[in-house]
């Protein structure tokens, strides 16, 4: 049985990053409880049963992601994502594009988009305490790596590296 090696997870050490030509922009002012949340669009197979129980899968190509950003309203990440936001539906074409990446930097968890919009702008309300503002971006052909926060154990090293993945120095037990 492998055992595995105590691990950290900074939640201040996520990191999203916008960027569009000369512009990028790190994005601040998270919620309390949620920083980012990343979810594909499609599932990658999906299962077809025939009426005698025969099966096959479907490769779905469809690599997009939602990834929604939770602000406290008064982040100033809110005033750079409503210019973009106006700045794309202003100008109706491709230019609007940005690019998004999200790091866990205290992990091996990355993702990212090279074309990236903002699908719909946040509701808004006001009250007695902190407010949020729920930013969806689409990300277009998402690339992501799901990865741990711990050292790898030598016996988990090995079967990763086995499957052709490759284990950096710093995160060798």
């Amino acid at each position: 049985m492998a055992s595995q090696y105590t691990s950290t997870f900074s939640p201040q050490d996520v990191t999203v990053v916008i960027s569009q030509g000369t512009f990028s922009h790190i994005v601040s002012g998270f919620s309390e409880d949620s920083i980012v949340t990343v979810e594909k669009n499609s599932d990658t197979y999906s299962l077809y049963t025939g009426a005698d129980d025969t099966n096959s899968r479907v490769y779905q190509a469809n690599t997009s992601a939602m990834i929604t950003l939770p602000l406290q309203q008064t982040s100033n990440s809110n005033d750079i994502l409503s210019q973009l936001y106006e700045n794309d539906r202003a100008s109706r074409d491709s230019s609007g594009l940005f690019s998004i990446t999200v790091k866990d930097n205290s992990g091996r968890s990355l993702f990212f988009a090279e074309e990236a919009f903002i699908s719909v702008i946040p509701d808004a309300s006001f009250g007695n305490t902190m407010q949020l503002r729920e930013w969806s971006v689409q990300a277009v052909r998402l690339t992501a790596t799901f990865g741990g926060n711990a050292n790898f154990t030598p016996e988990d090293a090995a079967s990763f590296e086995q499957l052709g993945g490759v284990v950096e120095d710093k995160w060798r037990a």
